[in-house]
C-alpha cells in the first residue's frame, strides 16, 4: 500500500517512513479493538461517574465551577497520559524486546523516524482517548462540541509529550520490572497532584511551584480553560510550555533509542 510519496520530507524525516510505523501501530490496534475500547470507555466510564457524581454531591462547586464539570478534563487529561505513556514505554519497549524496531531498521527508516512514528502514534491514542470519554461526558452535559475540540488539542499536545517521556524510559529500562516505575512512581503522581481532582491553589504553597512545573499540569489548566470558556494569557503559556518540554524530549528519547538499538 503506497501510504505516502516517496522521497518526501519534512524537517528532514521521510514522511513514507513515519506514517509507515503510524500505519503499523493502527493495525495492531485494530487487530486488539475489542479489547482496546473496554479501555477507552469502561475505565473512563466508572472514573467519571464515581467521582463527577459520586464526589460531585459531596462537592457543590470549584472556583464557581460544579465540581463535575470541573474534574471532566482533567479525567480527559489524564488518560490522554496513560494511554501516551503506555503505548511508548511498555510497547516501545516490548517492540524493543520483540525485535519489532531492529526489524524496522532493516528499511529505509531511521531511529529518529522510529521515534517521530511512535509519538505520531501516542498522539492518535491520546486524542481517541480524549473522545471517548469527552462522549460520555457529552451526554451528562460536563462539556459541549465546541469546548472539546479545544480539549481535542491538549490532548494531542499530551499525547507528543508524555509519547516522547515515555520512549525515554523504554529505552532506559533493563526489565520490565524497572519499567513499571514509569506508571507507579511518574505517571500516577503526576495524575493526581495536576490539578485534575482539585485547585492548584489548595496545597502548600512550596508545592504550588512544582506542580506547576509539572509536565501534565499545564495541560489540565489549558483543558479546563476551554471546557469553562475562561481563556487568558496563562492558558497559551501553558501551550507554549508544554510544546517546548516535547522539544527538548524528543532528541534525548530518539538518541536514548538509537543507543540501545545501534550496537
Amino acid at each position: 500500500m503506497n501510504i505516502a510519496a516517496p522521497n518526501t520530507y519534512l524537517a528532514g524525516f521521510r514522511l513514507r517512513s513515519i506514517t509507515g510505523i503510524w500505519y503499523r501501530h493502527a493495525l495492531v490496534l485494530r487487530r486488539n479493538l475489542l479489547t482496546s475500547l473496554s479501555w477507552y470507555f469502561v475505565e473512563p466510564f466508572v472514573i467519571l461517574m464515581a467521582i463527577g457524581i459520586g464526589v460531585g454531591t459531596l462537592v457543590d462547586s470549584v472556583d464557581g465551577v460544579p465540581y463535575a464539570k470541573f474534574v471532566t478534563p482533567g479525567v480527559i487529561i489524564g488518560s490522554a497520559m496513560f494511554h501516551a505513556i503506555f503505548e511508548c514505554a511498555w510497547g516501545g519497549f516490548m517492540r524493543i524486546q520483540k525485535g519489532v524496531y531492529e526489524t524496522t531498521l532493516t528499511a529505509p527508516v531511521s531511529t529518529r523516524e522510529i521515534a517521530m512514528g511512535d509519538l505520531a502514534w501516542s498522539m492518535t491514542r491520546a486524542v481517541l482517548t480524549a473522545v471517548c470519554i469527552g462522549t460520555v461526558a457529552a451526554l451528562f452535559g460536563w462539556i459541549d462540541n465546541v469546548s472539546g475540540v479545544g480539549v481535542l488539542l491538549a490532548a494531542a499536545l499530551v499525547g507528543m509529550q508524555f509519547g516522547a517521556l515515555g520512549l525515554i524510559f523504554a529505552a532506559l529500562s533493563p526489565n520490565v520490572h524497572i519499567l513499571s516505575l514509569t506508571f507507579t512512581v511518574v505517571a500516577s503522581p503526576l495524575y493526581f497532584f495536576s490539578g485534575a481532582f482539585f485547585p492548584i491553589s489548595v496545597m502548600p504553597d512550596w508545592v504550588e511551584p512544582l506542580a506547576w512545573a509539572a509536565p501534565l499540569t499545564p495541560s489540565v489548566h489549558l483543558a479546563r480553560g476551554f471546557v469553562t470558556g475562561d481563556l487568558g494569557m496563562s492558558h497559551l503559556y501553558s501551550a507554549l510550555y508544554v510544546v517546548a518540554l516535547t522539544a527538548v524530549l524528543f532528541p534525548i528519547a530518539a538518541s536514548l533509542l538509537r543507543r540501545r538499538l545501534v550496537k
